[in-house]
């Protein structure tokens, strides 16, 4: 089952502007900037939708980074900047050694 069927991607028009800008203009990370690449490919009102091989062929991304953008766009209640920004960890990576 691809990705597009089992967590379809729906962006509103202002949405969809949003990204649009935030991919040509101003200074953002490029992992946020491929993320959202990746959102306005997979944007089903927009019309068809490449299979995830294609459009990961245009961003440059593996299949896998694909899927995982629709799943965290669709875990995350359609919220376009919490799938294309960064998650915040809830512990830091290692114990503080002092207490």
């Amino acid at each position: 089952m691809s990705s597009q069927k089992k967590y379809p991607v729906v962006l509103s028009a202002e949405d969809r502007r949003a990204l649009e800008r935030a991919t040509t203009t101003g200074v953002r990370s490029a992992s946020m900037i491929r993320r959202a690449r990746v959102l306005l490919a997979l944007d089903t009102s927009a019309g068809g939708v490449a299979p995830r091989a294609v459009i990961a062929g245009w961003v440059r991304v593996s299949c896998d980074s694909v899927r995982l953008i629709s799943k965290r766009y669709a875990e995350t209640g359609g919220d376009v900047w919490a799938t294309v920004g960064r998650k915040e960890r809830a512990l830091p990576p290692v114990p503080s050694s002092v207490t």
